[in-house]
């Protein structure tokens, strides 16, 4: 078993060396074949040589030559390229609303007080600062009342603002009537309560409350932590409570 086996080993040990000298063989040729060519001068044509020099080099690249591509697509002839942008319309301007009505304008030192009716509520102190609808109440004095809207100051005159009273209509003339059994009678106006007890009514603003109608106390009437304070002024009489300090 050992004779073959060595025997064996001998014949690829042969074709290993066989094969490693061939190797050597080829790249020793493809190293002088490879000077060869390296050693090798290349000589252009005289016709070459004087075409190269008839030739004008070429012209350097402006930017100014690529407008037209720019600003023009080629598949689309109608292109423009200033834009036109819409602008859109402005909203109309905000009509103002109407002003609240005035009653009047009380000061007892403790800054003005602006009696105002706004919309269906009853009468309502209100200070400056106060804001009365889309309007803020900025002064009052007992000529003018300036209010702000929409950051702008305006002075409107007291009498411009006091609520104007429907003309009185003609009263309408009886018609004869031979039915006297035509209906029942009109029902007799509310009659205004007297002798009221005194308490303060609602709350018009600063600490202080209204009159309830009716209330014939006199001034200086305390009542629930208020005192009574009844002053007169050019458009009538003014009645409230203020709160005991």
């Amino acid at each position: 078993m050992k004779r073959p086996i060595l025997l064996l080993n001998l014949v690829l040990a042969a074709g290993l060396i066989a094969g490693g000298y061939e190797l050597r063989r080829r790249w020793l040729l493809a190293r002088e074949r490879e000077a060869a060519l390296l050693a090798i001068q290349p000589t252009a044509p005289a016709a070459t040589r004087s075409t190269a020099a008839a030739t004008p080099p070429p012209a350097k690249l402006q930017s100014s030559q690529y407008f037209e591509v720019a600003e023009r697509f080629l598949f689309a002839r109608d292109r423009n390229p200033n834009v036109i942008i819409e602008k859109k319309p402005e909203p109309p301007p905000k009509v103002m609303p109407n002003f609240p009505a005035v009653h009047g304008v009380m000061d007892i030192g403790m800054g003005p007080t602006v009696f105002i009716t706004t919309g269906t509520d009853a009468q309502k102190g209100f200070k400056p600062g106060d804001k009365i609808g889309e309007f803020t109440l900025l002064a009052a004095t007992q000529k003018d009342v300036t209010f702000e809207w929409e950051g702008k100051p305006i002075t409107k005159l007291l009498d411009d603002l006091r609520p104007r009273l429907s003309e009185p209509q003609a009263p309408e003339a009886p018609r004869m009537n031979s039915n006297v059994n035509s209906g029942p009678p009109p029902a007799p106006p509310p009659a205004v309560p007297q002798n009221v007890r005194p308490a303060p009514g609602q709350d018009i603003g600063g600490g202080r409350k209204g009159c309830l109608p009716g209330d014939t106390s006199p001034t200086g009437t305390v009542a629930e932590g208020h005192r009574k304070v009844s002053t007169s002024y050019a458009f009538g009489p003014i009645c409230y409570w203020e709160p005991i300090r």
